[in-house]
């Protein structure tokens, strides 16, 4: 049973805590001896002397001292909020803006003329191709707020007698970046810009790093006078050369003849994964392009 110099002890030392703040009584010296008369014994009281507080106790006679603010980070990706649409192969996240198509590599060797093309049409010549329907990829660019314009055109000079001079207009819209995604047999994924997948047939450049305009095709009367989405029925998607329908164009001209002008872009085949290789092609605003 704890002695009653012990319990008026705590009792000091519990209103020292109450009433002062931080300041503990110091605990007595290890001499310090009770007096001989019990009657007279006093309860001592706490001195100038601070002792450490337990680590749960509260201050209320002083604030905590300001912290430093942690340093900033860069800003990291948002999170994707896709767009509650039906649209096969194809999703549309509008927080980052970007419109992601399910797809596969093409061709890897020889002459293009197409970037991304639709299944079953100018596969021949291009290095993605996808099932997603043009229509579709135009209306998820319209979701992230890009507009069309037109595609580009060349036509023959009807007043050149010789044929040999051409007029071009270039497509307008907004620009738009476009990467390809996909993983190797490594098991380790790549994103790099599609022009890392086109070089220059002579030296061996890679295509200009410029954008793609967003010139959305055109609607137009089939052979039986249906009217219909034109890049629909040619599949051209993004196109390398001038067609004229292509719902994403190369922001310069470049002749569908080879009459006019000798090809010059070909497959990078070192840059690229084998065809049919899975991958997810990105279309975003130029001004975001990672």
């Amino acid at each position: 049973m704890p002695s009653r110099f012990t319990t008026l002890l705590r009792i000091s030392l519990a209103l020292a805590f109450a009433f002062g703040g931080c300041e503990a009584a110091p605990k007595p010296s290890p001499s310090a001896q009770p007096p001989a008369d019990q009657s007279q014994r006093t309860v001592p009281t706490p001195s100038n002397e601070a002792a450490t507080p337990p680590a749960d106790a509260v201050s209320t006679s002083r604030q905590a001292e300001p912290t430093s603010p942690p340093p900033e980070q860069p800003p990291g990706p948002t999170q994707p909020r896709y767009a509650d649409v039906d649209w096969p192969h194809l999703k549309v996240d509008l927080n980052n803006k970007v419109v992601e198509i399910e797809g596969f590599s093409g061709i890897h060797k020889g002459w293009l003329e197409q970037i991304i093309c639709l299944a079953g049409t100018r596969t021949h010549e291009s290095v993605l191709i996808t099932e997603a329907k043009p229509s579709h990829i135009h209306a998820a660019l319209l979701l992230i707020g890009l507009e069309p314009g037109r595609p580009g055109l060349w036509k023959i000079d009807p007043d050149d007698p010789k044929g040999e001079k051409w007029i071009v207009e270039p497509p307008r819209g907004a620009a738009v970046s476009i990467t390809v995604q996909w993983t190797d047999t490594q098991e380790q994924q790549h994103e790099v810009p599609i022009r890392q997948w086109v070089r220059d047939f002579h030296g061996h450049d890679l295509l200009p790093d410029e954008p793609w305009i967003f010139g959305g095709s055109m609607m137009k009367a089939d052979y039986t006078g249906e009217v219909g989405y034109l890049a629909d029925r040619t599949g051209s998607i993004a196109g390398l050369v001038t067609f004229g329908d292509e719902l994403l164009g190369w922001c310069e001209v470049l002749p569908d003849q080879e009459a006019v002008m000798a090809p010059e872009w070909e497959a990078n085949t070192e840059a690229m994964p084998e065809p049919f290789t899975p991958v997810t092609i990105r279309l975003r605003p130029a001004s975001t392009q990672q």
